[in-house]
This record gives structure tokens, C-alpha cells and sequence, in this order.
């Protein structure tokens, strides 16, 4: 029988860069290196990153919260999260993060749909 109690969970990362990386190349990089590493990770059901679109011209996101992407992951469970990150590939993935990311923040959410057309 169904555990009922078990619901999927969502986390968003605010995501900054590196000092002295371009944005250019934290988007190349979270994109090509960072992204097959994280979807490796166990308990993953849904991953989507969001780049920031950079400002024309200068080719720069331009927003005062140092905001260069944003990560929406989902998993089965808080206890599939949990145990995915502890895996091999998860700790791979968070080995991999001093190489691209500054100041960053995970955070985990609960909906509360509003509207859905879908």
C-alpha cells in the first residue's frame, strides 16, 4: 500500500557566480559541465535550470540581486532528496560547485497553485 504522506518536493536555487568568472562563461559552464552532473543525481524527477537573459550590449545580467541562474529541482520525496545528495553522483555534483558558483541559496518550497490552465 501507498505511503500517502510521501509528496514530491521542489527546491528553487538562487544561483551567483564566481568571482572573476563571466557571465558567459557560468552559463557555458552550469549548462555543459554542472547539469550532467546534477541530472546523475538519485531521486531527481524534474531539473531546470533558468538562465538570466543578459542585458544587450554589455552582455551582463543586470539586476541588483547578483542573480545569474536560477535552478528549479524536483524530487520524488524530502527523503529521496536527502538520500540522493548523500550518493556518489550527488556528492560529485556538490564537489563540482566552488568551480562556478559564488553566493548561492537552496531553498525548498511548497505550492500552492493559483492558477493552472494547463
Amino acid at each position: 500500500m501507498p505511503d500517502n504522506n510521501v509528496r514530491p518536493v521542489k527546491t528553487i536555487a538562487l544561483l551567483g557566480r564566481k568571482p572573476g568568472m563571466s557571465f558567459e562563461q557560468f552559463s557555458t559552464y552550469w549548462r555543459d559541465t554542472h547539469a550532467p552532473l546534477a541530472s546523475k543525481v538519485p531521486g531527481v524527477t524534474r531539473y531546470v535550470q533558468r538562465h538570466i537573459v543578459p542585458e544587450a550590449g554589455n552582455g551582463e545580467p543586470d539586476n541588483d540581486f547578483g542573480i545569474d541562474g536560477i535552478a528549479i529541482l524536483e524530487y520524488e520525496s524530502q527523503e529521496a532528496m536527502e538520500q540522493g545528495w548523500a550518493t556518489e553522483a550527488g556528492q560529485a555534483a556538490l564537489a563540482d560547485v566552488p568551480n562556478f558558483l559564488g553566493k548561492h541559496s537552496v531553498i525548498v518550497l511548497e505550492d500552492y497553485v493559483v492558477v493552472d490552465n494547463n
